[in-house]
């Protein structure tokens, strides 16, 4: 019986499986109704993954007119599986002023929840809506923490780019523009947008790194 079970098991993986990868091949070569009719399928058969494609294809809008409320819906229903991009794009939709549903509000408990549980884009994303105001009060020094988290612990580079506007403009911590270039650095040698902004706007290419800043002192 038990041997039937996992055999069952097997097949529904395998099924599922070979429905996602004629789609992302539809999708690849252009074919995009294809896709969507083959990620729909697999999507009622419960794939998470067919049903975050969904979504993300209404969000972009490519070969197709964009919907970000068709999105959304996708981006929930995929959230609802467990799937950690989708819940994460659900928030980032909630943040879009022009969502029939937009709150701040509601991005914000989203991101605080993925950031608790160390998801690393969402304490990038918290770091900035604590920054802005968005969502919640600013705190500057509660925004550096989750930035801290997101670029030291998490390893995501964009958060490096937000921390060192902290230390260039002296928002939750003391001005320190050595360290705002060392912070910067990276990400403007490989023109991360918000990074090289940083980096120009401040001229931090006129000030000493801060030797006495050690990565990893987080970790």
């Amino acid at each position: 019986m038990i041997k039937i079970f996992l055999l069952v098991i097997l097949l529904v993986f395998v099924t599922f499986a070979s429905k996602l990868d004629d789609a992302n091949s539809a999708y690849k070569d252009g074919d995009v109704k294809t896709a969507i009719k083959l990620y729909k399928g697999a999507s009622r058969d419960g794939d998470d993954e067919a049903t975050f494609k969904l979504g993300t294809i209404y969000y972009n809008g490519k070969g197709i007119k964009r919907d970000i409320n068709k999105a959304m819906e996708y981006f929930k229903k995929a959230s609802a599986y467990g799937h950690d991009k989708a819940k994460y794009n659900s928030a980032i939709i909630y943040g879009l002023k022009q969502y029939k549903s937009h709150s701040y509000t509601k991005a914000y408990k989203i991101f605080l929840d993925m950031a608790q549980n160390r998801y690393a884009k969402a304490q990038n994303k918290v770091g900035q809506y604590l920054l802005y105001g968005l969502g919640r009060e600013k705190d500057y020094k509660l925004a550096v923490k989750w930035f801290e988290q997101s670029y030291f612990k998490g390893g995501y580079k964009p958060a490096s780019c937000n921390l060192s506007l902290m230390y260039a403009s002296g928002k939750g911590v003391f001005v320190n523009l050595g360290r705002a270039r060392k912070l910067a650095v990276e990400g403007y040698k490989n023109k991360i947008p918000f990074c090289v902004q940083v980096y120009k706007d401040f001229n931090l290419q006129k000030y000493d790194t801060d030797k006495g800043f050690k990565f990893g002192f987080y970790k």
